[in-house]
């Protein structure tokens, strides 16, 4: 049989397995130099909110909440306080420790106490001046600062946090000395005792002001119990939101999550840590609208160039209406504001937040619903008129120099909605809908249970919140049950009785 040999065939062939073999490798290549384009693109910031989330995955991530058994809680800032005073003295650290309810400042080098110092004076509890808990360093040093804001003298001044120091004394420019009172939020010393802590410590020293009230959980004879599903309701709850969070906000038991610790933009839901800490900041400081603040984008809150507001009236449309102006007054009175802003962030153990404009424009003010959840708990333990001022209706007022009247209405959430308590909400294009509020919630026949809940990167926050509100009316139960043996049969397995719940099981870590 002849065999004919086709070259032009042949040599089709190979010119055709060498254009296809050329071909994978261009595109193999290119997409190497998209993929190194990209990531240079992240670390730039493009998109922003990714760079941060890109960042903050590179560290090791504890998860802050879970499902707890009812021995357990989440702890508020006072217990990371206890944990990192421990931690600073297994490793040798000198570090200053500020006990607010034995009213005590210690110095101490690992384990060992140097020196003790009784504290004179601190803020008034429950009141914008209340000192705030947490881990902070001493940032500078004066041996005298006049305070602009209480028009006094300082005696050894040691910066820790926006307007808080530990000093001595104070003294009005006349001499005489101030009032025994309650501080503006500071740790007051004697004069003595301030000039040989002065001596003591030194610039970036770690301070650890502890507060035991913010440091144990609450506990209740009650518990948390879960329906038992039958096989066609197993499947997770469907919600637009690309993460959330309900928890008991008492007790920080978690009830429900999706993604709890991814971070996203949170757009207005910034402005409740630009609250706390203009709270903390500017106490009763006078500003004057400008044109600069005017000039940021929005107009929710009306106001007008000239007027003057207290900085905590400045709170009201900042929260209530989402005013970007008063966040962007707040920031422009103190240069290093959002730098206070992620230091109390840190401080508070938010570890996957990040802070870039006091406003929430920005799409790199991201965090997570964990996150957020800590901070509002940390808000209502610390700061409760700012939890306040959230679950207003309105508000009605005119501005110092009688410039304008005002009424400010909360857009936060529908006002008809009785189940809402207090809450912020926020929306941008980047970070679509997010929201962080706490609600009634009926989980038992007589009790109403205060349930934070937190959405980010929602399309729709209301109908999300409305399914988990739903969810866990139906799912979960608030009770308690009673575990004995019958007499009768004491080597038999414990017969679990339970009340008003016969078909729910307890929700277990």
């Amino acid at each position: 049989m002849d065999v004919n040999f086709d070259k032009d065939g042949f040599f089709y062939c190979v010119k055709a397995v060498f254009l296809i073999v050329a071909v994978f490798f261009v595109a193999k290549f290119a997409s190497g130099e998209y993929a190194e384009f990209a990531e240079g693109s992240v670390a730039a910031g493009v998109p922003a909110y990714a760079a941060v989330e890109r960042s903050l995955a590179a560290e090791p991530q504890e998860p802050e909440y879970q499902e707890l058994a009812k021995t357990d809680g989440i702890f508020a800032n006072g217990e990371e306080v206890l944990i990192k005073s421990r931690e600073l003295a297994e490793a040798g650290e000198e570090f200053i420790y500020i006990d607010l309810d034995s009213m005590k400042l210690t110095v101490y080098k690992g384990k060992e106490a140097i020196k003790a110092f009784p504290v004179m004076a601190k803020g008034r509890p429950g009141s914008f001046f209340e000192t705030p808990s947490g881990f902070y360093k001493i940032n500078y040093k004066e041996t005298k600062h006049f305070s602009s804001i209480g028009k006094v003298w300082m005696p050894y001044s040691m910066h820790i946090f926006g307007n808080y120091f530990i000093h001595g004394w104070p003294y009005y420019p006349n001499g005489k000395p101030v009032e025994a009172a309650f501080s503006g939020g500071c740790i007051r010393l004697s004069k003595a005792d301030s000039k040989e802590l002065f001596l003591l410590t030194k610039e970036g020293m770690p301070v650890l002001i502890y507060d035991k009230n913010v440091s144990e959980p609450v506990f209740t004879e009650n518990s948390y119990f879960r329906k038992v599903l039958s096989a066609k309701n197993l499947k997770p709850l469907a919600i637009s939101a690309g993460a959330a969070l309900a928890a008991d906000f008492e007790t920080g038991q978690i009830l429900f999550s999706k993604d709890p610790t991814t971070v996203f933009p949170m757009a207005s839901v910034t402005k409740l840590m630009t609250a706390l800490v203009a709270s903390e900041s500017f106490h009763t400081k006078i500003f004057r609208v400008d044109k600069k603040a005017l000039e940021t984008y929005g107009d929710s809150a009306g106001l007008v160039e000239g007027e003057l507001f207290g900085s905590e009236e400045l709170l009201y449309p900042l929260l209530l209406t989402s005013s970007n102006d008063a966040a962007a007054l707040y920031q422009e009175q103190s240069w290093n504001f959002i730098r206070s802003m992620n230091q109390k962030a840190s401080a508070v153990g938010m570890r996957n937040t990040y802070y870039e404009d006091a406003s929430g424009l920005d799409p790199r003010n991201a965090s997570t619903p964990e996150d957020l959840f800590k901070l509002f708990q940390y808000i209502y333990n610390n700061k409760k008129p700012v939890f306040d001022i959230l679950s207003l209706k309105e508000y009605k007022l005119t501005s110092k120099n009688k410039k304008k009247a005002h009424v400010w209405k909360n857009i936060n959430w529908p006002k008809e909605d009785g189940r809402f308590v207090s809450g912020k909400s926020g929306y941008t294009d980047e970070a679509m809908q997010a929201m962080a509020g706490v609600y009634k919630v009926k989980l038992s026949e007589g009790e109403e249970r205060n349930i934070a809940i937190i959405v980010l990167r929602s399309a729709d926050r209301e109908k999300d919140i409305d399914k988990i509100i739903k969810n866990l009316e139906e799912n979960i139960f608030y009770g308690n049950i009673l575990v004995k043996n019958p007499s009768e049969a004491k080597d038999q397995p414990q017969k679990i009785i339970f009340n008003e719940a016969n078909i729910f099981e307890a929700v277990r870590k």
